[in-house]
């Protein structure tokens, strides 16, 4: 058994790299099961300087860089970001590892996060979000990436997708949400583990159990109508533009 951690990250969101790369090292000694992390720019000089900072730290890791492909009048940063996650889906699917971890290069994890999503898949769920805090501490997170794992079988069967118009974004987190409904995918939301979300302030989580409200907001009788709301409003304007 193994997991890939994938990271998505350039020279922009690496304000935080040494700590990161410290936590790595710390998830990988703590972890059960064999960790590799994996890092995805688009930056070509940047991938080499992180190469160089790699071989002084211990560490199990490799960077890849991918291209970006994208509508002509695409501005938002969020097709680098899926562009990210679909090659490292490409690279965890080249290899032997069951689980794909995400973990963002602005967040530092309790080092036992590994264990304790293996530890819910094992339960039989296919996909385990690690709940976490906004930059701004302000909103939750229960559907980002922000340390999520991802069973294999669902990576055979789910790509990350986005659409932007005039400005208009729809993410690749909804898109997964209703692939995830699609393939009948079962999904564990929660506080699993302490969490550091860095932006112009630390926002902290600690693990807890979700409340009542939050349980209902995100489970799938209420999250699946909503984005596929806000999926077809996007469409409709789409249609509505081009007669």
């Amino acid at each position: 058994m193994m997991t890939i951690i994938g990271v998505p990250i350039n020279s922009k969101t690496a304000y935080v790299l040494d700590k990161f790369l410290k936590n790595q090292e710390d998830i990988q000694k703590n972890s059960i099961i064999p960790v590799f992390t994996v890092f995805a720019t688009e930056e070509v000089e940047f991938a080499e300087k992180l190469r160089n900072m790699l071989a002084k730290h211990n560490l199990k890791a490799d960077v890849i860089t991918f291209g970006i492909n994208k509508p002509k009048n695409a501005r938002d940063r969020i097709w680098n970001i899926v562009a990210a996650r679909n090659a490292i889906r490409e690279y965890f699917l080249r290899s032997k590892a069951d689980y794909l971890i995400f973990m963002d290069a602005d967040m530092i994890f309790d080092p036992s996060i590994v264990n304790k999503l293996v530890e819910k898949a094992e339960k039989g769920y296919d996909v385990v979000y690690n709940g976490y805090l906004d930059r701004d501490g302000r909103g939750i997170n229960l559907t980002g990436f922000g340390g999520t794992l991802i069973k294999r079988w669902v990576m055979e069967k789910v790509f990350f997708k986005c659409k932007e118009r005039k400005g208009r974004v729809i993410d690749e987190s909804i898109f997964f949400e209703l692939d995830l409904f699609r393939v009948k995918a079962k999904v564990f939301r929660g506080f699993l583990v302490y969490t550091e979300h860095y932006g112009k302030n630390v926002s902290v989580s600690h693990p807890r159990e979700l409340t009542f409200r939050e349980r209902v907001r995100h489970s799938p009788y209420f999250r699946i109508p909503t984005c596929f709301q806000r999926f077809c409003a996007t469409i409709f304007l789409e249609k509505r533009r081009t007669f």
